[in-house]
């Protein structure tokens, strides 16, 4: 199973580079670099695949992305729009529902 998100070691492991260098890669925003609740950085798979299609990098590629991972990604950021759609159009239902 993929991990939506890799620590700077992990990022820096994908990417076959050090950590320091990807710090520096994270503060030039070469690569986007998450905040996960104001304080620990993480990186997203995707991102470094793109920083690395540019043919900077060449780490070693021991996460592979599917449909599915793509799938979890779309839910896990857009949950609180689809719960929302959904009880929206429940209250819609009831309250044009006829007697």
């Amino acid at each position: 199973m993929m991990k939506r998100f890799l620590t700077i070691k992990e990022a820096a492991g994908y990417l076959g580079i050090s950590e320091e260098e990807m710090g520096n890669l994270s503060k030039t925003r070469q690569v986007i670099a998450y905040k996960i609740g104001g304080i620990y950085t993480r990186f997203k798979v995707d991102d470094l695949e793109a920083y690395r299609r540019k043919g900077i990098t060449k780490g070693n590629k021991e996460y592979n992305k599917n449909i599915f991972d793509s799938a979890k990604d779309f839910l896990y950021f857009n949950d609180f729009y689809i719960y929302s759609s959904i009880a929206i159009a429940v209250i819609l239902y009831f309250i044009f529902k006829k007697p």
